[in-house]
C-alpha cells in the first residue's frame, strides 16, 4: 500500500521545507519516496537546488521528485475533453485562445494534478507519496471540485451516450452547437470514475492524511484553525501540526517580545489542537536549502518517529444516533461560528455551508424526509436534530 502524506498551510509558512525535509527522512529510513509539488509557483527545484521536470526525477537514493506542470496534466487526462469544450465555445462565437481558456473547467487544474497521485496509489511504484500543496484557499478548492463538476456536466451534457447517438444525425443539421461523440462521452464517464476514485483514495485515512503547516503568528494560526475545520468537513484525515519557524531562546534580548507573542501563540495551539500531535520546528539563520539542511531538519521534525506513521486515530466526518425517539446527526467543525453555518435537506441531501464551502452529505432513507429544526455546537461537533 502506498502512503500519501500533504502538507498545506499558509502561504510563507514553510510547507516546501517540511515536504522535502519528510521526504528525505522518510528515504533514509528505505522508504522508495517521491515528493510532488502541486503548487502553481513550484519551489521544489529551489528547495533541493536540482533541476527538476514534470516526470519523477531521482535526486538520492529512494527519494524522486516532481512539478507537475498543469497543461501536461489536462492534455494527459482530458484531452477529448477539452477539444470537444473548446469547439463548445467557438461555436458560441468564442473564438482562438479565450475558447480555450474558457474550455477549461473550474478546478480542473487541481483535479488534473490529483489523477497523477491516483495513478501513484494503484500503481504501487512508490511506498510514500508526499504532496507539497499550494497555500491552503487553492488545496480546498479540490475539495469542492467534484460537485462543482456535477453542476457543469448536468448543463454541458444533458444527454446520454445513447440519445446523443440517436439525435445526433437528426439535429446536426439545425443546431449551431456540435454534439459530444462517443469519445467525449467516454472521458465524461471515465472523469467521473477517475474524482471517484482519488475521493476515496484521499478520503481513505488509513492511506492518506494531511500534515497541517503553519507559524506560530496570530493569522496563520487563524488560517489553520480554519483549514482544519473545512478539512474536516469534507471528511480528510488530519494527523498532525508542524509549527514552523519558532524563535528558541538563543535570538537573545532583541527578539524577547516576539519570543513572548510566538509563546502565547504556542499555548494557544496545544489547546486548540489537543487531540493531534504537535511538532515545532526552530527558526534557523539561513533558508534551509539543500540537502544537508533539509536533513537536518526532517531528524528535528521527526527524532524517533517515522515519518509515514499514522499520528492521529481519525473520527468520522458524519455519524447518526437516535435519542428518546429523535434522529440525530453530528458534523465534526471544530472551529466554525454558528453565525456562519447554513443547513437545509435538499431531496435527501443535508447541505452543509461554513461560511464559502458547502458539502453535500446524502442522507440515509430514514432521514431523507426530515429537515434540520435544531443544531447545537457540542465539543467541536455541530450535533444537529431531524425532524
Amino acid at each position: 500500500m502506498t502512503r500519501i502524506i500533504l502538507f498545506t498551510g499558509k502561504g510563507g509558512v514553510g510547507k516546501t521545507s517540511v515536504s522535502a525535509a519528510t521526504g528525505i527522512q522518510c528515504a533514509n529510513l528505505g522508504k522508495k519516496t517521491l515528493v510532488v509539488s502541486t503548487d502553481p509557483a513550484h519551489s521544489l527545484r529551489d528547495a533541493f537546488q536540482k533541476d527538476i521536470g514534470s516526470e519523477p526525477v531521482e535526486v538520492m537514493h529512494n527519494l524522486f521528485l516532481q512539478e507537475i506542470n498543469v497543461t501536461e496534466a489536462i492534455k494527459k487526462y482530458w484531452d477529448n475533453l477539452k477539444m470537444y469544450l473548446t469547439a463548445l465555445m467557438r461555436s458560441q462565437g468564442v473564438q482562438g485562445i479565450a475558447a480555450e481558456e474558457i474550455a477549461t473547467l473550474p478546478g480542473f487544474d487541481e483535479a488534473a494534478q490529483l489523477l497523477y497521485i491516483r495513478d501513484y496509489a494503484h500503481k504501487g511504484d512508490f511506498d510514500v507519496v508526499i504532496m507539497d500543496t499550494a497555500p491552503t484557499g487553492e488545496s480546498l478548492k479540490l475539495l469542492s471540485f467534484p460537485e462543482a463538476f456535477s453542476w457543469y456536466m448536468e448543463r454541458i451534457f444533458p444527454i446520454s451516450r445513447k440519445t446523443a447517438k440517436i439525435m445526433r444525425p437528426l439535429m446536426k443539421p439545425f443546431l449551431s452547437m456540435p454534439i459530444p461523440d462517443d469519445k467525449v462521452f467516454g472521458s465524461i464517464e471515465e472523469l467521473y470514475s477517475q474524482m471517484k476514485d482519488v475521493k476515496e483514495i484521499l478520503s481513505d485515512p488509513h492511506t492518506t492524511t494531511i500534515r497541517l503547516v503553519c507559524n506560530p503568528d496570530r493569522m496563520s494560526f487563524n488560517e489553520t484553525k480554519r483549514a482544519f475545520t473545512y478539512l474536516l468537513m469534507y471528511g480528510y484525515s488530519v494527523d498532525a501540526i508542524v509549527v514552523n519557524k519558532v524563535f528558541g531562546s538563543s535570538t537573545g534580548e532583541f527578539l524577547k517580545k516576539w519570543r513572548e507573542s510566538q509563546d502565547l501563540i504556542l499555548d494557544e495551539i496545544k489547546v486548540a489542537f489537543a487531540d493531534l500531535p504537535i511538532s515545532k520546528i526552530p527558526m534557523n539563520s539561513t533558508e534551509p536549502t539543500g540537502f544537508d539542511q533539509l536533513r537536518n531538519m526532517g531528524e528535528k521534525l521527526y527524532k524517533n518517529i517515522a515519518p509515514w506513521e499514522f499520528m492521529a486515530e481519525p473520527t468520522p466526518p458524519i455519524s447518526f444516533s437516535q435519542e428518546k425517539g429523535k434522529n440525530f446527526i453530528s458534523i465534526r467543525v471544530p472551529f466554525a461560528e454558528k453565525k456562519n453555518i447554513e443547513l437545509h435537506n435538499r431531496g435527501g441531501e443535508l447541505i452543509l455551508q461554513v461560511d464559502n464551502w458547502r458539502r453535500v452529505f446524502f442522507l440515509p432513507q430514514s432521514l431523507s424526509t426530515l429537515s434540520p429544526i435544531n443544531a447545537e455546537f457540542n465539543k467541536g461537533n455541530l450535533l444537529i436534530e431531524m425532524g
